[in-house]
């Protein structure tokens, strides 16, 4: 009996013991489940985390993006950068930067005369480039072998602007900066201008002479003047001066309560007979203002510059031009408004104020911070291909004596050269020293200049005064200069 209780009692305690075991293995079990399931929670909560903190950063890179957008919108844009003629690379290299978008259309165009008519240097006359992420933007404008003979001394225009439609994977980010047509733009680049209806670019003109010692051009900020209070107003005033010029230009500078995009014209008449001046064209400025190159052949004791304003179909923005100021320009009154046929004008006159010198006859005049350039035509000194003076020649040369004879003692004179560009250069570069020597020899030998320093040189066809590609133009530039201060 003690034995069977004994027995009885062992196997309790085994089965509370194994019960307890199985409990214990139970419950560390459920404790390592728990603690997985607890774990790809956290993962499971941690990724969610991870996923909305993704998605508010992208948000959060949608709205800077977009007040990006909006603060490009609402501050002025700006083209920095210059331009390099590269002459030895056939090459006009631009850079820059800008606060423009990434991928915006940066155009460059070239132009020849832009004082006067414009025309492109070629038929194909622009170069595209989409401005990079940091703004920044390069261009190298490849020209002909000849370029830079056949434009020396001459002026051109590198032109460089921006408009929305010119790029071409046109975008909402880009529309929804600028405008379809631009009109978001703002700063002193911004200009109106007209192909169907009005629309607004950035523009940066540059202009260049080439030849130059200068070969570097920045490109310039405009610095704007304060709108007129009345600007646009049809009953109109424009104040204009000289301000400078060069043995090629008088410069011209205007205020004005003119429309922008109003061509005007500048021309110089040597005196009251002069028929068919020399023109040069430019543009009013968004800010009533215009800068005028009035090219001239000589300035005389009677001559004057002439600033017009006519309604022809050459005005940068026609429709809001003619919309106030009629279509002959009817509807314009003031001061300077006068009556022409048919139309009306703006017309005013400026009297140059003249040198104390009277011009050698049969020579031209032309002068520059004080340096005078006498310019005497071939024809006047020379017979065709020879270099031995004209009976002729000689009383238009003592007239020169005569001024030379009054400078004072010491002071420079350079007696040059030149041709056209007909024939060979080396031929043409000898002529124009024998014919540089045959005038100084006179001088020398028929005043009394000796208290002066006489210097001969000839240039052939390399410094031409205008283009050679037409007769008028290589008439001009056959000449024989004498140069001195004044």
């Amino acid at each position: 009996m003690k034995k069977f209780i004994l027995i009885v009692g062992m196997v309790l305690v085994l089965a509370a013991c194994t019960k307890k075991e199985v409990k214990t293995e139970n419950e560390s079990v459920d404790k390592v489940e728990t603690q997985e399931v607890k774990e790809t929670n956290n993962e499971m909560n941690l990724d969610e985390t991870e996923v909305n903190s993704e998605m508010e950063e992208d948000e959060d890179n949608n709205e800077t993006e977009d007040e990006s957008i909006a603060a490009s919108a609402n501050e002025d844009h700006f083209i920095d950068g210059e331009v390099i003629l590269e002459e030895e690379k056939n090459n006009i290299h631009i850079e820059g930067k800008t606060n423009l978008i990434k991928g915006t259309t940066l155009e460059a165009n070239l132009f020849y005369n832009p004082f006067s008519q414009r025309h492109s240097v070629y038929s194909v006359s622009n170069e595209k480039v989409e401005i990079a992420s940091d703004g920044s933007f390069v261009i190298d404008y490849e020209v002909k072998e000849d370029f830079f003979e056949k434009y020396n001394n001459r002026y051109i225009e590198v032109a460089i602007q921006v408009l929305p439609e010119l790029s071409e994977h046109l975008n909402e980010e880009i529309y929804k900066t600028y405008g379809e047509h631009g009109e978001n733009f703002s700063g002193p680049f911004v200009y109106e201008y007209e192909v169907f209806d009005p629309q607004h670019k950035l523009y940066a003109p540059v202009y260049i002479k080439v030849g130059d010692e200068k070969k570097e051009y920045a490109i310039e900020t405009p610095d704007r003047d304060p709108l007129p209070d009345d600007y646009g107003e049809t009953d109109i005033w424009v104040d204009v001066e000289v301000v400078d010029n060069d043995h090629r230009f008088l410069y011209v500078e205007g205020k004005s309560n003119l429309m922008e995009g109003l061509m005007l014209t500048g021309m110089y008449y040597p005196d009251e007979d002069a028929f068919s001046p020399q023109r040069s064209n430019m543009y009013v400025e968004p800010d009533g203002t215009f800068t005028i190159p009035v090219e001239y052949d000589s300035i005389t004791n009677e001559g004057y510059i002439e600033i017009q304003g006519a309604p022809v179909r050459s005005h940068r923005t026609k429709q809001n031009i003619y919309e106030a100021y009629g279509e002959n320009f009817e509807n314009l009154t003031g001061d300077d408004v006068k009556k022409v046929d048919d139309h009306q004008e703006i017309l005013l006159t400026i009297e140059k104020e003249t040198m104390d010198l009277e011009t050698p006859q049969d020579s031209l005049v032309t002068e520059e911070d004080g340096e005078l350039k006498i310019q005497v035509p071939d024809d006047v000194l020379f017979d065709f291909d020879k270099s031995d003076l004209k009976d002729s020649a000689k009383e238009t040369l003592d007239e020169v004596i005569d001024i030379l004879e009054e400078l004072e003692n010491g002071q420079d004179i350079q007696v040059n050269g030149h041709t056209d560009n007909e024939g060979d250069p080396d031929y043409n570069m000898n002529l124009s020293e024998e014919r540089t020597a045959s005038v100084e020899n006179y001088l020398s030998k028929n005043g009394d200049v000796d208290h002066l320093n006489i210097e001969k040189k000839g240039y052939g066809e390399t410094m031409p005064a205008t283009s050679n590609e037409e007769e008028e133009g290589r008439e001009r530039n056959r000449r024989v200069e004498i140069v001195f201060d004044q």
